[in-house]
């Protein structure tokens, strides 16, 4: 596994309009697809989220991703966290 820095994790807007944004390592030269692409639905406007998964590329609503990432933040701990705040309370 590779864990990349903030620093190293770009943003770019990919045509003219602005109708797509990717999400790119730039220190990676052998990724040759970004980690994931964000689209614009053409008549509702909401916004997907493309990514790989498996051997397929799919997408997903750039909400439901908004809600994990949030949920995520509040309840993923490491397991030291863990140790101390759960488990070694007296």
């Amino acid at each position: 596994m590779k864990r990349f820095k903030k620093e190293e994790v770009k943003s770019q807007v990919v045509s003219d309009f602005g109708m797509t944004a990717e999400l790119y390592i730039e220190a990676c030269q052998n990724i040759d697809y970004p980690l994931f692409k964000v689209y614009a639905d053409e008549e509702t406007e909401e916004k997907y989220v493309e990514l790989s998964s498996g051997n397929k590329v799919i997408q997903i609503p750039l909400e439901s991703l908004q809600d994990f990432l949030s949920f995520a933040d509040k309840e993923v701990h490491s397991e030291s966290w863990y140790d101390k705040n759960v488990f070694n309370q007296e």
